[in-house]
């Protein structure tokens, strides 16, 4: 259940990102709408098909959905590497 919350969740949060001034970039666009389908599609195959999720599975959902909540959405800043 952890999982399928934290997929939906995520890709959710992703589709309502709000630009607010930031520059769109075709590269980071095509990646945040990969991201979005393969979330939907993870989390809609765990609900049709109810395989087997282990610990690590929901977990590593878990911290992806924490990490796009955390840049509130931002796929830029998902890949930014700061120091």
């Amino acid at each position: 259940m952890i999982c399928i919350i934290s997929y939906f969740s995520g890709a959710i949060r992703l589709v309502c990102f709000q630009r607010d001034g930031h520059r769109i970039r075709r590269g980071v666009s095509l990646i945040a709408s990969i991201l979005i389908g393969t979330l939907f599609c993870a989390g809609l195959d765990i609900v049709l098909q109810h395989p087997h999720v282990s610990f690590f599975q929901a977990v590593t959902s878990g911290l992806v959905c924490l990490f796009i909540f955390r840049t509130r959405g931002n796929v830029a800043a998902l890949m930014r590497i700061t120091d």
